[in-house]
């Protein structure tokens, strides 16, 4: 990859001082780049919000893999039993909603997401009996809307499926395979069960990992862990053209056509895949929307040149530049407000 590009990306983020954690490039399955906020190291972890909707399309695919789960076109009535207490009339739903639409966000329940008040984040609930709760206001599969009672019901298909908890099977299929390490899963319902869509904490080593996989067509060190059509069916889009199957479709202007697919976190923690270019890239940080939304665009953007100007000459100085920035770690402001969930941990 060309460095000057980097060097760039580099300059604006430490000039705009964003509270960036983490910057990790894997280019043709080697490191390009590693950098860290002063302070962070290689074996902290980092909570990852909603890139953990993405983890958990990577289990639907280990079970498609396995033979366990057939088709994510099934209903979800038919993937797992009902549980004790549930109404008839709320499991009536699940009979006709499918996997893949709750995947694609389009189960037609209604859902207005509210992090700061919404009862599915709460531990006391049963998520999946919330997530079931609302009527129907769309024809399953006809409209989008993001909502992470959607991806509560697809964290309750894995874990039914598999017969363990949602944690324990990502451990035992993805995070030992692929030899992830210092993760953490938060935030167990009273039902014992695992958010399908926010919980986890991972190294950013560990995120790069998981684009990988996808690079690989669902292959690690000679063992199968997807199909090989699992990255193409994640990400195509459902009802919406920007959505797949709890992966986003990149659509970014700063790309320029290049295509991408990527793991979106609440305050700016990102998995980049770009199929085209053999490269997957993890952001961790801790920005407010505008800054999330900046940084974003000059990542992606930085990204596709270094790759287009690889073969160019390259600028005087550039690589003992970016050298020097990554040994000397980000320093941005904290302009948001923090809590423990975001402190990166060893």
């Amino acid at each position: 990859m060309a460095a000057a590009p980097l060097v760039r990306l580099n300059e604006a983020l430490d000039d705009g001082k964003y509270d960036v954690r983490s910057l990790l490039i894997l280019r043709d399955c080697k490191l390009v780049f590693e950098r860290y906020k002063d302070g962070v190291g290689r074996q902290h972890n980092h909570s990852v919000y909603s890139v953990t909707k993405s983890v958990s399309s990577t289990l639907v695919g280990v079970l498609l893999h396995q033979g366990t789960l057939k088709t994510v076109d099934a209903p979800i009535a038919q993937l797992m039993a009902k549980p004790r207490l549930f109404s008839s009339g709320d499991w009536a739903k699940g009979e006709r909603i499918t996997l893949s639409q709750v995947m694609h966000m389009s189960s037609g329940l209604a859902y207005k997401h509210d992090p700061a008040k919404h009862p599915i984040y709460a531990l006391q609930q049963d998520r999946l009996a919330v997530a079931l709760s609302p009527e129907l206001v769309a024809k399953p599969g006809t409209r989008f809307n993001y909502s992470d009672g959607d991806v509560s019901i697809t964290g309750a298909v894995i874990a039914a499926m598999a017969d363990m908890s949602l944690y324990r099977f990502a451990q035992q299929v993805l995070f030992d395979p692929l030899q992830m390490t210092n993760h953490a899963w938060l935030s167990v319902d009273r039902a014992g069960r695992y958010p399908g869509g926010w919980g986890l904490r991972l190294r950013p080593m560990d995120m790069l990992k998981i684009g990988q996989l996808y690079l690989q067509k669902g292959e690690w060190n000679g063992v199968r862990i997807l199909d090989a059509g699992y990255p193409d069916l994640a990400w195509a889009p459902g009802v919406s053209k920007a959505y797949g199957l709890h992966w986003w479709i990149g659509s970014a202007p700063e790309a320029r056509g290049t295509p991408y697919a990527l793991a979106v976190g609440f305050k700016a923690q990102r998995i980049y895949v770009f199929p085209t270019l053999h490269m997957t890239v993890a952001l961790t940080a801790s920005l407010p929307g505008p800054e999330e939304r900046t940084v974003s665009g000059l990542v992606v953007g930085a990204l596709v040149d270094a790759a287009a100007h690889v073969g160019a000459r390259p600028a005087t100085g550039s690589g003992a530049a970016l050298l020097a920035q990554q040994a000397k770690g980000f320093r941005g402001d904290t302009r948001i407000s923090q809590s423990d969930q975001d402190s990166p941990r060893r």
